[in-house]
């Protein structure tokens, strides 16, 4: 399954390393990633393409522990979506 995750983040040194390894240790695969700082400059907006079988909800419950994360939102990734439109047809 494909995800894509959009992360708003405190403006912390740590905070890019920290979301990766709890990606990588849960299992997922990062398949792109874009970051960059809010308008204010007090956070970062990162956005996360994720791979993997299995459930989102093992990430995004890990992520959501993490003190620096201020928002989290996840939707499956449109690829994944008209792939599966199409199986059904």
């Amino acid at each position: 399954m494909n995800h894509v995750l959009t992360i708003q983040t405190k403006n912390q040194p740590v905070v890019l390393e920290r979301l990766l390894q709890v990606t990588r240790y849960r299992g997922f695969e990062v398949a792109g990633m874009e970051m960059k700082p809010l308008a204010d400059f007090s956070g970062l907006l990162v956005t996360l393409s994720i791979v993997s079988d299995k459930p989102i909800s093992l990430l995004t419950n890990q992520l959501n522990k993490l003190y620096d994360i201020e928002y989290l939102d996840c939707v499956e990734s449109e690829q994944t979506q008209a792939k599966a439109g199409s199986m059904r047809a």
